[in-house]
């Protein structure tokens, strides 16, 4: 009978347990897609694509990119650029990401800027955010298109917040 007894109360702590640790906060993740014009009016919108934490922002961009490795992929010239960062301040705070992009040039005329229009394609991470961002995670995949005057951007990706 003591067994029994035993038995019956591991299994009522287990279900407990189980039950408890099921009732805590649900954490999803939330697909975003950040729209920037990065030249010449350094802004963005980041609009939420699924319902969550993050509501819609919008603010100014800043971008911080290393010197490119080029390398030669089948005859085109390629460069890599490991380390870019983009500083996102908007109304509701501000978040930083991390990005690694490889760039092509579809031209070989410069633009006004030194360099010729290219397109990008990188992933990148989210790596500090304050405001509705602080202690989000997460990050995803970017498109550019750079022609000097207009640069665009575009960042989607899967966003976690706590």
């Amino acid at each position: 009978m003591k067994g029994r007894l035993a038995g019956l109360a591991a299994v009522v702590v287990t279900v407990t347990l189980t039950s408890v640790a099921a009732a805590g906060p649900a954490v999803t993740k939330q697909r975003v897609v950040v729209t920037s014009k990065l030249i010449p009016q350094k802004t963005f919108v980041l609009t939420p694509s699924t319902a969550g934490a993050l509501k819609l922002d919008s603010g100014t961009v800043s971008v911080l990119s290393g010197n490119p490795r080029n390398t030669m992929r089948n005859g085109q010239r390629v460069s890599i650029f490991p380390k870019n960062v983009y500083t996102f301040s908007g109304k509701r705070g501000s978040f930083t990401v991390r990005e690694r992009t490889e760039w092509v040039d579809v031209s070989n005329v410069n633009t006004k800027y030194g360099f010729p229009p290219g397109v990008g394609i990188g992933t990148w991470t989210l790596v500090r955010g304050t405001g509705q961002y602080a202690g989000v995670t997460g990050g995803g995949r970017s498109g550019h298109a750079g022609l000097g005057s207009p640069w665009l951007a575009q960042h989607e990706g899967f966003l976690t917040a706590p």
